[in-house]
């Protein structure tokens, strides 16, 4: 008897296309959507070009049908709201960036998915992930192999369990061949274009949304790193730190974001001022390797944003702390990260992702592009 899997299919093409290779490969697939927001809201503009759209869940049921595999769509509203849009106003609120992609991958959609494919009896998943996985001493996510499509740091939080029983079936390819075989298929959504927006913000408008949400925008002042006043601004909510563009200030040099602070400040630098050097990394979630390991300092490599390269650092476990953080989770394993060469803005909220150095990888024989672990960038 044929294997069963549970593939999320979001109504793109690599979640298609990984839906037919499992196919071909003697899998028994069964296709889920799930349905992230609810479209029938007065505040929800259809209209809008977003991912998760009922478009999508359209061209997901298409795909289902093309493919003759049993579709279900599982409504994930309350949840969705409450881990990722909830956390998206507060992180802003607070004075931090969010990184809603990692929450709603890590914390909500494969948890979900997991509980879906159980209730079938069903032990594993699969997604259009462009990663790998890696089982040694512990599991863990490998980079996959279309450097362009780097989504191993959005999926550092996947616990053991999980990622054991989940398959990428697209690991090892490169987009441009996953769409030929979308169109040698005939697959509905063979020429249907990424978006790069956030789902639930429609052309990237974070600002509107975070007024229809009710934020109240703090405005306050401008200041050098010395607590000079360089000007007025209309509300701390409007930036993030490492911001270059749209500051409304002039200056004889460009001016970037170095931090917010909580009484509305918003404090700027400019690029003869030093990045910051040394942070802390919160709520830890161990991959290749456990906290043991961290124990001393160890030389890592460390990815600090989404299509960032990764650069080195000496990083150590700092200690533990009950103490609840900002999003209301415990402040879990923390960890001391010295930066060895540049990163560019270092910014609170954003995920911290470790992969090991040449001599990490083979101290623990691991391959170099494996996620020894991640975690939240405090601020500080």
């Amino acid at each position: 008897m044929a294997e069963k899997v549970l593939v999320a299919m979001s109504g793109g093409v690599d979640s298609a296309v990984a839906a037919l290779l499992l196919i071909e490969q003697g899998y028994e697939v069964v296709g889920v959507n799930l349905r992230t927001w609810d479209y029938e809201a007065v505040a929800c503009d259809t209209r809008k070009k977003s991912c998760c759209s009922p478009r999508d869940v359209q061209d997901a049921r298409d795909t289902g049908i093309h493919l003759d595999i049993p579709f279900y769509v599982v409504r994930i509203e309350k949840a969705f709201k409450e881990s990722v849009m909830d956390r998206f106003v507060l992180d802003y609120v607070s004075g931090r960036t969010p990184n809603p992609c990692v929450e709603c991958n890590t914390f909500v959609k494969f948890g979900i998915l997991f509980e879906k494919a159980r209730s079938l009896g069903i032990d594993r998943i699969a997604t259009g992930h462009y990663a790998r996985t890696h089982a040694g001493k512990r599991h863990s996510i490998r980079v996959g192999r279309d450097n362009r499509k780097n989504q191993a740091y959005y999926l550092y939080g996947l616990s053991q369990d999980a990622v054991a029983n989940s398959i990428f079936p697209l690991g090892d390819m490169e987009k441009p061949a996953v769409r030929e075989i979308a169109r040698r298929h005939d697959l509905v959504v063979a020429e249907k274009e990424e978006s790069q927006e956030i789902c639930f913000v429609p052309e990237n408008d974070y600002r509107s949304f975070l007024k229809r949400q009710g934020v109240e925008f703090q405005p306050g002042y401008f200041k050098d790193r010395d607590g000079r006043i360089l000007g007025k601004h209309s509300g701390k909510e409007n930036y993030t730190v490492g911001q270059r563009k749209g500051l409304g200030i002039s200056w004889q040099k460009p001016l970037y974001v170095m931090s917010i602070e909580t009484n509305g400040d918003v404090i700027l630098g400019t690029d003869e001022d030093d990045f910051m050097r040394e942070f802390y990394v919160e709520q830890t979630i161990y991959q290749a390797l456990g906290p043991e390991d961290f124990s001393g300092e160890i030389h890592a490599r460390v990815q600090v944003r989404y299509r960032a390269n990764p650069v080195s650092c000496v990083v150590s476990r700092a200690g533990s702390s009950d103490k609840i953080a900002w999003n209301g989770k415990p402040e879990g394993d923390i960890l001391r990260v010295r930066l060895l060469e540049g990163a560019g803005a270092v910014t609170p909220g954003q995920s911290a992702v470790f992969f090991p150095s040449v001599e990490l990888a083979n101290a623990h024989d691991l391959p170099e592009d494996v996620v020894l672990a991640g975690g939240v960038i405090q601020k500080t």
